[in-house]
């Protein structure tokens, strides 16, 4: 759709999902769900009550790069999907075709948006809108001079934002997903009901779980000395679980091209968590980078 919308089917999404194991947000994925599942089969009570607290179904939810954000969002929409109505349709915004430089083309392309997704939810049906790396158009205007295009796309996605509640003719869900929550204009985050960190952090026992899942196609399950060690590289540098999977692709890679051998997998599994890329890390030394 040349607006910018782009609509994937549940089979699509059932492929990304795949092989995308969610681990240590059990709790937030199973809160998420309840929320949608409540917004989706609210009767007319229920929904005079939205009204009393102005709560719409909206979901800003943010935390470092590589915490899962948006395999979460496919993970919701496929369980909604499968276990509260089939009639519900997967849709997510392309910023960078949105974004148009022609005079108020970006508002009126995204206005254009909201109001097709206003026609999918006629007879019964619902809509789950993703708007991926919402900094992209939604940046605090305190940060930048941003160009005319972004701040009025931004303008128009608020007063969308204000006109979203709950009701039988209109059961739209939307997820607004970000890296970089402080660079977002505070009047765009106040406009989501609910503001989730997504922030994943395994316990031991949910830690060996993850490394003997990873560690499955190169048969290597780490012994409970060195999952300790381990764990505690986990924490200290703040490794985030896509980091993790991150450093295992890397031996994956290794162990595929027979530049390691089997029992050599130990050691360099070590050497990664204590050298390998911390997103955390990064962020830091990005962050006083910028500050100078």
């Amino acid at each position: 759709m040349s607006n910018g919308l782009t609509q994937l089917t549940s089979a699509e999404i059932k492929q990304k999902i795949s092989h995308q194991k969610l681990f240590g947000v059990d709790d937030l994925f199973e809160y998420l769900f309840d929320f949608c599942k409540i917004c989706l089969t609210a009767n007319e009570s229920q929904i005079d009550d939205f009204s009393h607290y102005d709560l719409t179904p909206s979901v800003f939810l943010y935390g470092v790069p590589n915490t899962g954000k948006t395999t979460l969002c496919y993970s919701l929409f496929y369980k909604l999907k499968q276990e509260v109505t089939n009639e519900i349709n997967f849709c997510y915004l392309d910023v960078g075709r949105m974004l148009d430089p022609s005079l108020g083309q970006s508002s009126r392309n995204l206005e254009d948006i909201f109001d097709e997704l206003k026609s999918k939810c006629k007879n019964g049906s619902s809509v789950f809108l993703l708007l991926d790396e919402l900094d992209t158009f939604c940046m605090s205007r305190s940060k930048t001079q941003e160009h005319d295009a972004i701040r009025r796309a931004m303008t128009t996605l608020m007063l969308e934002l204000d006109q979203l509640h709950p009701g039988k003719d209109q059961k739209i869900l939307i997820f607004g997903i970000t890296n970089v929550p402080e660079l977002i204009d505070t009047a765009v985050v106040r406009r989501f009901s609910l503001k989730k960190e997504m922030q994943p952090k395994l316990n031991l026992d949910s830690f060996k779980e993850y490394l003997n899942y990873l560690g499955s196609k190169i048969k290597y399950c780490p012994s409970s000395e060195i999952l300790e060690k381990l764990y505690n590289i986990y924490q200290e540098r703040q490794l985030t679980a896509g980091d993790v999977k991150t450093l295992y692709k890397e031996i994956y890679i290794d162990f595929l091209c027979k530049k390691l051998e089997q029992s050599l997998i130990e050691q360099r599994v070590l050497e990664l968590f204590e050298k390998g890329f911390s997103t955390c890390e990064h962020l830091v030394r990005t962050r006083e980078e910028l500050s100078k």
